[in-house]
């Protein structure tokens, strides 16, 4: 299963908008290109408030955008656009499903613009993505100008891995101003997705020209760097970031990176821990306790991960975290040899879904379950229980119909997966290949093109996984064991 026609249709729908739009701007009058996408409230200090948060959100410093629209909707407790983007940016499941649940409640007393904001960022976390793509493409139509809303929507798009749609908006951004900084470092990151990376430091580079005096931007540079294999230039970027803000939790959490991809699991637990300590949320919280799980994979000391997975349910548990403690027991049956103790494992995680199913975004609730059912179609196959596995992947393909590109995404890995297991080579390489952000399906794609006899693809897909550098538990449990084979075998030749 690809992309559903439907989906497609409406991502090329806001392509189309966006290319249209250039050709409008030729001939509109100068009034047009001044059209900023409208924020209704009834206090001016509110209005402060918000506009700060944005700021800061291009900045990503995101829990001080936090901190202002938290007091924006304290000044205006009827301020749908603040509700809104608080449920679009918080961690907390709570607060989330509270903000996303007042911002509904105020639909109708903002303007037609904002009304598709809500419905845009409410339908994603409703994992009601029709209704959310149209209502972007609503957004994007009536502002083709608005700078920071092109780069938004190209944010969005970039955090599903749609990168040459999200190339679109960005680029809009920066044809309308140029010295937009936060469009650069947005482009620095779509550079590097396709391993471009002179092109993606020169765009961190001027990112950085443009505000010197902002940690993210050395940060990014540094993600940049590393990415690169520049990895002491890379922690050189994120020193300086800290020495601008010792509170830039991010960077903290980037040193942890860096030293991981190097290898350096130790000192990695010990970056890992500070940005732990300094994390401003328990949602960050718990995403960095598993970052730091994670180095054992790399190390492949299993007894250990389990330990550190174990103490990483139990802290997301408390910390009310649930996707959270559900992902920590998926992630141990990930790596889990024995089938039996694996769904063990997995029953766990679906159970800690199902009892807090009413305090989650159904979008997040559902794409977790979806990657837990490919765990349990990975060990299915494995014991060549195709039966199994093949209702498992009916099922998938359900939840995919929602719309949803992580889901969809999701179960291509999966049967890919299937159709690997059933010697089905090219069938399982057309499908591994929509799931192209994960190093596990990477990896069986690279074995299925080599099965089917596409050598050329099979060593294309072959060099990325070799210069894989973001680090994902999928880049933990494949990427450092795919390179030590690879050295294995050069050095037999």
């Amino acid at each position: 299963m690809r992309l559903s026609r439907f989906m497609i249709a409406l991502f090329v729908a806001a392509a189309v908008t966006a290319a249209c739009s250039q050709v409008v701007a030729e001939n509109a009058v100068g009034a047009d290109k001044e059209k900023k996408f409208p924020v209704t409230t009834s206090s001016a200090a509110a209005a402060r408030y918000f506009e700060t948060g944005m700021v800061h959100y291009e900045n990503h410093r995101w829990n001080f955008a936090l901190r202002d629209w938290r007091e924006a909707v304290a000044l205006d407790p009827k301020f749908a656009l603040a509700y809104t983007w608080i449920c679009f940016t918080t961690t907390d499941p709570a607060e989330e499903s509270q903000n996303r649940a007042k911002a509904k409640a105020f639909i109708n007393s903002v303007t037609p613009a904002e009304q598709s904001m809500v419905r845009w960022m409410a339908g994603v976390h409703e994992n009601n993505y029709v209704e959310g793509i149209q209502a972007m493409n609503d957004v994007a139509q009536m502002y083709p100008h608005d700078k920071r809303l092109n780069f938004l929507i190209g944010y969005w798009l970039y955090k599903l891995d749609e990168y040459e749609r999200s190339k679109t908006f960005t680029l809009k951004a920066l044809a309308d101003d140029p010295a937009y900084a936060t469009a650069y470092n947005q482009m620095g990151y779509l550079y590097s997705r396709s391993r471009e990376y002179d092109k993606a430091i020169e765009s961190m580079a001027k990112y950085v020209s443009l505000l010197p005096n902002e940690p993210n931007p050395h940060d990014s540079y540094g993600e940049m760097l590393r990415m690169s294999g520049r990895f002491d230039d890379a922690l050189e970027q994120y020193h300086i970031a800290l020495k601008i803000d010792p509170t830039f939790y991010i960077s903290q959490k980037e040193l942890g990176e860096t030293y991981a991809v190097m290898g350096q699991e130790e000192r990695a637990r010990a970056e890992y821990a500070k940005a732990i300590q300094e994390a401003p949320s328990n949602g960050v919280k718990a995403e960095y306790i598993q970052k730091s799980a994670m180095t054992w994979l790399r190390e492949q000391k299993f007894d250990e991960a389990d330990k550190a997975y174990r103490q990483a349910a139990e802290s997301a548990h408390a910390m009310g975290q649930w996707v959270w403690e559900a992902r920590a027991y998926r992630i141990m049956a990930m790596y889990q040899t024995d089938h039996d103790l694996a769904a063990k494992e997995l029953d766990q995680a679906q159970a800690v879904l199902a009892v807090n199913r009413e305090s989650l975004a159904k979008a997040d609730m559902e794409e977790e379950w979806a990657r837990i059912m490919r765990v349990r179609l990975e060990h299915a196959a494995a014991r060549k229980d195709y039966v199994a596995a093949q209702k498992l992947l009916t099922d998938l393909e359900k939840m995919a119909n929602s719309g949803s590109i992580s889901i969809q995404r999701t179960y291509s890995g999966a049967a890919g997966t299937l159709l690997l297991a059933q010697k089905k080579y090219r069938d399982a390489a057309m499908q591994l290949e929509q799931d192209f952000m994960n190093p596990v399906s990477i990896r069986l794609l690279i074995t299925a093109q080599q099965k089917a006899n596409a050598k050329a693809h099979a060593e294309e897909w072959r060099a990325k996984l070799l210069d894989w550098r973001i680090p994902t538990v999928e880049e933990a449990l494949t990427v450092m064991q795919y390179r030590a084979q690879q050295s294995a075998v050069a050095q037999k030749k």
